[in-house]
């Protein structure tokens, strides 16, 4: 079976999986519990960089021109460590992640790949917050893990970010600004040198339903501060206690267009535990 079609097959299991995993509700006592209903602790989005999730698992599909495609199944963890402790008198702890992807490429000289593509790990503290405000501030790090060229960059990337949050009940507005700069890695690939600049706005529209709608542009300095800009809007249903279901369409879109469209799918697993508030900075319990 070619690449291509065997991660094909691998994402169809992933998004059934997905749903059969979502829609599974847990029980506590023998009795069903309902959603969670978001309130102003909190929107259950595993984009907010303020708040940590347990685990989701993302099926993306990305057409970038004729013949050109890639097909990813990207595993993600996080959690949050030094919770006793504040960071500039803001929310205490740090907030790590770490996303895994099997993938498949499709290059247009008819080339073809398939196994694991660059491992990506990020670390956030949260040093302000005043009311419904917070800063978030990082850094992530791209590991060349590819087991092809078609599948990463064969560079070692620093991607240092950060992003003013702004929260009230039900909604969630944030923009993140994250320079991504290759620092080694394989000579003979080209260096990466590019600013991601991503205004996103969550709202709960239904007590189970959000919509997520965000805008992203990339400027590359390696290529004549060359921008493009690439939109999408998310739907997504809390399907049970601690779990939620997105689906995600994407369009390239103005004169610099570095691909055409994506598809993106997601199961976020929320942790129930006790994390900082970013209102408070005191522990609260959250469902995600």
């Amino acid at each position: 079976m070619k690449a291509m079609e065997t991660l094909d097959l691998a994402l169809a299991v992933g998004v059934v999986t997905v749903l059969l995993l979502g829609s599974t509700r847990p029980t506590e006592g023998g009795q069903a519990t309902a959603p969670p209903r978001p309130d102003d602790s909190g929107v259950p989005s595993d984009s907010d960089p303020t708040h940590p999730v347990f685990a989701s698992i993302r099926p993306e599909l990305y057409t970038i021109g004729d013949g050109i495609a890639v097909r990813a199944l990207v595993f993600r963890y996080d959690t949050a460590l030094l919770t006793s402790r504040s960071m500039f008198h803001g929310v205490p702890g740090v907030i790590f992640r770490v996303e895994a992807p099997l993938a498949a490429a499709r290059a247009g000289d008819g080339g073809r790949a398939q196994g694991v593509g660059d491992a990506y790990g990020q670390f956030l503290i949260v040093p302000y917050t005043n009311g419904g405000f917070a800063w978030a501030v990082g850094s992530g790090v791209v590991v060349p893990t590819a087991t092809d060229d078609l599948l990463g960059a064969g560079k070692w990337v620093l991607a240092p970010l950060a992003a003013p949050v702004w929260r009230s009940p039900g909604v969630l507005f944030f923009v993140k600004v994250q320079n991504l700069t290759s620092i080694a890695g394989d000579a003979s690939r080209s260096d990466l040198n590019y600013l991601l600049v991503t205004p996103t706005f969550f709202h709960v529209i239904h007590r189970q339903w959000w919509v997520l709608l965000d805008t992203e542009s990339k400027t590359n300095w390696a290529r004549g501060d060359r921008t493009g800009l690439r939109s999408g809007v998310q739907i997504g249903r809390v399907l049970a206690r601690g779990v939620g279901f997105w689906a995600k369409p994407e369009m390239w879109w103005g004169p610099n267009r570095d691909g055409r469209w994506n598809l993106k799918f997601g199961v976020v697993w929320y942790e129930r535990r006790s994390v900082p508030d970013s209102h408070s900075g005191r522990a609260t319990q959250t469902a995600f």
